[in-house]
């Protein structure tokens, strides 16, 4: 039986208080800011906490670090010299980046990276948990007065096919070799003693976190899959926001979870492995993390609008998001990322979603998806902030180190003229080709050589970031114009012959490359690079005399490097058993056909217990057949 909330009130009307603060965050969307377990009774589906006596936040702390978002710049700019400040070269990273060669004999083979496997999970099933959410339900925005979306939205949203054990099964049978940690984020639970009569206002205490049920809870099983509630992981600063039932929010706080390692393969516990991987699937220190994207594209010049807020899924949050990016990076089609795993850094996430602080502290107080119309979309973000920032790199490196000789931050007459010849000197091989060799092809062959396991799954390889920007893929520059790209008179002695000119100011044609012409910074770093073979050396400072820079360079490479895959993925929209039965059965058992990655989205809206009942019995039987042998962390 659903509880009624503190105070006897049967509506489904959210306060009016909740009401003015939701709509606060959705005016600031769309305007810039103007101010700058230790319990082994395995019948619960929840651990407890052995720790001091713990309660939700009240509302006054959510209000209070709502106002605090509303004080924070849309975006920063981070200096590279600050963002790679954590990162420690092996030494064959400078030869591997300037010429695409590696000296084995100096440096010795490269280790595997280990990966953590991290899963968003929920047991909407659990009375418990239905209990802690209720008066968040209750008083959310999206809630109405016929209660229509408090009855609907759990339909599938919380329901719990067991997929979780079948994905953790997938990733020991196809991954265990670099497998890492796998780290469960859940949702902390209220005391049932006081969850009927909690109240956002008075909330409950916080008992334990919820926890699969088949899932061993001893010192082996919990030394490397490890339960984490959002008060183990997300920034202390951010917590005033929580209990969050919106993972769009988790996901935004991912790049918190402690590790020893950096990496993550993030991914629901709807996702399945099918085949058998190798790190550089995922991930390796050569390339970079894989990268799949979908064939739409966003690119948002304009404040999103109520029309694009009401879009269906994922929509708003791309939509949003794109608009971000654009006012960050200068305007371009960005392509939506795949609906499967997804490989990122904490390093860069951390530094990609801290680009953006107002959004991302608005994201923090949305507890339910689609609150306020948009939201920060972490995985688009990271992937598109990871190689907007290799071309940001390469362009800084060019322009403000390399060409900027003396080093007084305007480029004279004798610097433009070396700019100048060597643009020329690549155009002339514009759309020669067989030159330049593409590392995309030689990928696997570059791992073996490293002594690091070529993919087995995402092989269809389209793409690095050794071979320069993903922008400058398809781009034709055979029309480039140095005084309408770089800067006007960049080609005239006249135009700083008695007096320095500012317009030729290496920030002013950096941020003219970088961000208001994308174009043009796309056709000069093709075009420089179309000097060489292979490796990005034409770009970079000079080795002898700009050293401590030429370091930063690299170490911004290697954090911001990635592959672009089309991936060997299978995603499908579970509706009903005899679809089950059709399509997949047919599929993956009866003609034993496979797929690198799995994806079973729930998508079943009936609420009829039998037709449900049917849905899970199908399913049960197709993940039994596809991964028969329980993990050595089942009970």
């Amino acid at each position: 039986m659903i509880p009624t909330p503190k105070g006897g009130s049967d509506t489904h009307n959210p306060p009016l208080l909740v009401k003015e603060a939701s709509q606060k965050l959705i005016d600031q969307h769309r305007s810039p800011a103007v101010k700058s377990d230790t319990d082994n009774d395995t019948l619960r589906s929840w651990s407890e906490d052995p720790g001091a006596q713990r309660r939700f936040p009240a509302y006054f702390e959510y209000a209070s670090q709502s106002e605090k978002a509303e004080t924070l710049p849309d975006i920063i700019h981070i200096p590279f010299e600050d963002a790679v400040a954590d990162v420690t070269l092996k030494g064959w990273e400078d030869l591997w980046f300037s010429e695409a060669q590696l000296d084995i004999q100096k440096y010795g083979l490269l280790n595997e990276t280990k990966i953590d496997f991290i899963y968003t999970w929920v047991n909407g099933s659990d009375t418990e948990f239905q209990e802690t959410i209720y008066p968040y339900e209750v008083n959310s925005t999206l809630n109405d007065p016929e209660g229509l979306w408090l009855e609907s939205h759990r339909v599938n949203r919380y329901r719990d096919w067991d997929e979780l054990r079948y994905s953790i099964r997938s990733v020991e049978k196809y991954a265990s070799s670099f497998r890492n940690k796998i780290q469960l984020l859940v949702n902390s639970v209220a005391n049932p003693l006081e969850a009927e009569t909690a109240s956002v206002e008075d909330p409950a205490e916080i008992v334990g976190k919820q926890r699969p049920l088949w899932l061993k809870n001893d010192e082996e099983t919990n030394g490397v899959v490890q339960i984490l509630s959002q008060e183990d992981f997300f920034d202390e600063s951010d917590q005033g926001c929580l209990p969050s039932f919106n993972s769009l929010t988790i996901e935004n706080q991912i790049f918190n979870t402690k590790s020893e390692t950096d990496r993550i393969f993030a991914l629901s516990d709807d996702m399945l492995l099918g085949k058998h991987h190798s790190a550089s699937d995922i991930y390796s220190p050569l390339f970079g993390p894989t990268m799949g994207f979908k064939s739409n594209s966003y690119n948002t010049v304009n404040p999103p609008t109520d029309l694009d807020a009401r879009r269906f899924g994922e929509k708003p949050f791309l939509i949003y998001t794109s608009w971000l990016l654009n006012r960050r990076f200068g305007e371009r089609k960005r392509k939506g990322q795949i609906h499967f795993g997804h490989s990122i850094s904490r390093a860069v996430t951390r530094e990609a979603i801290n680009s953006f602080p107002r959004p991302a502290g608005q994201s923090n107080c949305q507890r339910f998806r689609g609150e306020t119309g948009f939201q920060l979309y972490s995985w688009y973000v990271t992937f598109h902030y990871t190689m907007e920032r290799q071309r940001e790199a390469l362009l800084w490196s060019y322009i403000m180190l390399r060409s900027d000789i003396d080093g007084n931050g305007n480029l004279g007459w004798s610097e433009r003229q070396i700019i100048m010849d060597e643009l020329e000197e690549g155009m002339s091989r514009e759309g020669e080709p067989g030159f330049r060799k593409r590392m995309f092809y030689h990928m696997s062959e570059s791992l073996e050589e490293a002594g690091l396991e070529p993919p087995k799954v995402n092989i269809d390889v389209q793409w690095t970031s050794l071979d320069g920007p993903a922008a400058i893929k398809d781009i034709e520059c055979f029309e480039f114009n140095v005084n309408e790209c770089l800067a006007p008179g960049f080609s005239s002695q006249s135009s700083d012959e008695k007096h320095t000119n500012h317009v030729f100011s290496s920030a002013s044609i950096f941020d003219r490359v970088a961000r208001q012409h994308p174009k043009c910074g796309d056709c000069l770093l093709k075009l420089l690079l179309n000097r060489v073979e292979a490796g990005l050396s034409p770009l970079l400072p000079n080795k002898e005399e700009q050293a401590p820079m030429r370091e930063v360079v690299i170490k911004a490479l290697w954090k911001y490097q990635y592959v672009v895959v089309e991936p060997d993925a299978y995603f499908v929209m579970i509706t009903d058993a005899e679809q089950v039965e059709n399509v997949l059965f047919k599929r993956l058992i009866k003609k034993r056909g496979t797929v690198g990655q799995l994806c079973l989205n729930d998508d079943v809206s009936t609420e009829e217990e039998e037709a449900v009942a049917d849905v899970r019995r199908v399913m049960m039987r197709l993940l039994e057949e596809m991964l028969p042998d329980a993990s050595q962390f089942e009970i």
